[in-house]
């Protein structure tokens, strides 16, 4: 086959991929042409009819088409194109078939998982936030997907904007079998951020490959300043050494991004803030900087409730912005799960 003209048309399958400005900012840098296209299509969610849609497009188009999937969709989509007769070649890990007089380039977007829709303004859309683990979760998804349009925050961590009373039902019954945590909110930080100041509690942060991007995203809701004390960002081991007391043995021995070195970075900012809560933050968030033992993406994430302390290891993929948009948005997973009075709250 020829080489392909830049395609000019463009259609996204999954809400994901295209209502959330982090998601959709970094679809864009990966494929630039996306900005200059003169016709996009937008559907939030997969159903066999939107195939018969997709191919009208198409052939009207008269010019190479790009369909950026969701993982969620992409065999559904990929199968109802192969029987309906439609011939594809596979090239660069895509499926490119020809409708007619025009090309149609699938692309199966699969990051970790993609971002959710950050409001919504039909008033007749009930919309939960629901956390488990990533196979119960799935389950879910795949039951309620006729019902309602699902955007996946993290793989635990979903967002789920119900639009039938079917849906609604699906949702209690398997968040019962399933073990799943529901909460009946639209923001989960302004969630947490009242649920810290009815119970009188204050958090702080350490962030490092974050830059502040966690910090951010608690400040930017109304009402943090009743819970929030304070943060330091420490991106330099001098830093982390002279601000929060890391050990240089700690860090020539462990090195910044370590278990061992996120432990003392909550211990120092627990120090100096004396908050109820504190997070630490420390990875590599590239797009330089990786090795064999720690590629870029590691991030580890640490949390001192009280006395108590967690951290956990992460591998992220994505370039540096999606990877630091993830470690915050896991950062405050984290800080949901060390409240255990937190899911009964609402």
């Amino acid at each position: 086959m020829s080489k392909i003209t830049k395609p000019d048309n463009i259609i996204f399958i999954g809400a994901n991929l295209y209502k959330d400005f982090v998601q959709r900012a970094y679809i864009e840098r990966i494929y630039p042409y996306i900005k200059d296209a003169t016709h996009i299509e937008k559907f939030p969610i997969f159903t066999d009819d939107t195939v018969d849609i997709i191919v009208q497009d198409v052939t009207n188009s008269k010019t190479p088409t790009a369909m950026f999937i969701l993982d969620t969709y992409y065999d559904r989509v990929t199968k109802c194109l192969n029987s309906r007769g439609y011939k594809y070649i596979e090239k660069d890990d895509n499926l490119i078939y020809t409708i007619e007089d025009s090309l149609l380039i699938t692309k199966n977007i699969s990051l970790f998982g993609n971002l959710p829709t950050p409001s919504i303004s039909d008033r007749n859309v009930s919309e939960f936030k629901v956390f488990g683990t990533y196979e119960n979760i799935k389950k879910l998804e795949s039951n309620i997907e006729e019902c309602a349009v699902v955007k996946k925050v993290l793989p635990t961590w979903y967002n789920i904007e119900i639009k039938s009373a079917e849906g609604e039902q699906i949702l209690i019954k398997d968040a019962k079998e399933l073990n799943l945590k529901i909460l009946p909110v639209r923001s989960v930080r302004a969630a947490l951020i009242k649920y810290l100041s009815a119970k009188g509690k204050k958090i702080s942060f350490a962030e490092s490959c974050t830059g502040g991007l966690l910090t951010s995203k608690i400040t930017a809701i109304r009402g943090a300043s009743e819970v929030f004390e304070g943060a330091m960002i420490t991106y330099s081991n001098r830093i982390k050494h002279k601000w929060l007391g890391v050990k240089e043995e700690t860090l020539e021995k462990y090195g910044a991004v370590s278990k061992e070195c996120v432990k003392e970075m909550l211990k120092g900012i627990k120090e100096q803030t004396s908050a109820n809560i504190s997070v630490a933050i420390s990875g590599i968030a590239g797009p330089d900087g990786g090795t064999k033992d720690k590629p870029v993406g590691t991030v580890y994430i640490g949390i001192m409730n009280e006395d108590k302390i967690k951290v956990k290891k992460f591998n992220f993929n994505g370039d540096r912005g999606f990877i630091q948009e993830q470690a915050a948005r896991s950062a405050i997973e984290m800080i949901l799960y060390s409240e255990p009075e937190f899911f009964e709250f609402f």
